[in-house]
């Protein structure tokens, strides 16, 4: 049985809103809220119950399925978790519309470690292709906002990265997206398309001003001999929380809960029968009597094939743990 490390650092979603429609997003076709996701929000009391009785969790993830700064007691939460010695950071992405001035003064005040922030053009027309209901100017009045913030208090935190998913309509703004981080003090942060929509005409353009060398998915995949994005070590370096407490394990589980942190510790879930299968299943290839979420994942069968490593969860949790050293 392969043993694991403890578990320091956990992704709790705060909010499963949304106000924009993003063309290819599951929350935007409601298939998360149809789902045991749901539409809801973290509590500022489920927060504080959440960090009492899991004082192992230093560092927490704020974002997946919805966007964090919807979220009514997020001032309150960011304030409790500086106090306590946790560290909060949003890598996963926030489209950042709409922040008001009390809590973009207080993401600085209160130590936030990093922010991605989702912007998929350099202006409006190419931006709300993609991010719709989206406004560009307001972003870019938000993050001049928040740096004026971080001036103010002498503050390097948030650290700031502009997240670009690279599509055909936008491709020809990479050269002014990586112009503007420059003058906002963001890291750029180019990346792959996940789907048919809108795909990249200019390849080599692509490769070239992307940096990443490679066009598509696919093509990193046949470069790197392997996959661009490796979600089910998520279980097992910050294990997916639902804003419910619910256990999800990876960012993409729609389909079945492991089990609910307002009910019991990770410590404890750690010792449970759903994770000592899921271990079984994504490190050795074994398949229990569990009914796992991971048996309605699309990617159940690259995993049977190609079980995960010990040493991929070092090097996954060696990427993550710097807050993208941005």
């Amino acid at each position: 049985m392969t043993t694991l490390p403890s578990i320091t650092e956990a992704s709790i979603d705060f909010s499963t809103v949304c106000q924009l429609k993003c063309v290819e997003c599951s929350t935007a076709k409601g298939i998360t809220h149809s789902g045991i996701v749901g539409k809801g929000q973290l509590s500022f009391e489920n927060f504080k119950k959440f960090i009492s009785e899991n004082p192992e969790i230093k560092r927490i993830e704020m974002s997946n399925w919805g966007e964090i700064f919807l979220n009514k007691d997020i001032s309150k939460i960011m304030q409790f978790a500086n106090k306590h010695g946790v560290t909060l950071y949003c890598g996963n992405g926030t489209n950042f519309n709409d922040v008001s001035e009390d809590v973009l003064e207080d993401l600085v005040k209160y130590k936030v470690q990093y922010l991605n922030i989702s912007i998929d053009g350099a202006s409006q027309e190419t931006y709300s292709i993609y991010r719709r209901n989206g406004n560009f100017v307001k972003v870019i009045n938000n993050i001049q906002r928040l740096n004026y913030y971080k001036r103010l208090y002498g503050s390097e935190y948030p650290k700031l990265s502009w997240q670009f998913i690279i599509f055909g309509h936008n491709e020809h703004e990479l050269p002014k997206v990586r112009h503007l981080c420059k003058e906002l003090g963001m890291a750029f942060n180019p990346k792959l398309n996940y789907s048919n929509f809108s795909p990249v005409i200019n390849r080599d353009f692509v490769r070239e001003e992307s940096g990443l060398g490679v066009a598509d998915r696919r093509e990193f995949k046949e470069k790197h001999q392997a996959e661009y994005k490796a979600p089910c070590y998520h279980c097992f370096s910050s294990p997916q929380i639902n804003w419910n407490g619910d256990i999800l394990g990876c960012s993409v589980n729609k389909w079945r809960s492991l089990g609910n942190v307002f009910t019991s510790t990770l410590s404890e879930w750690q010792q449970s029968p759903a994770y000592k299968a899921l271990v079984s299943l994504l490190f050795e290839g074994q398949l229990s009597d569990i009914d796992l979420p991971c048996k309605y994942c699309p990617n159940l069968s690259k995993v049977m094939e190609r079980p995960l490593t010990e040493d991929g969860l070092a090097k996954y949790n060696d990427y993550i743990a710097p807050a993208l050293k941005s």
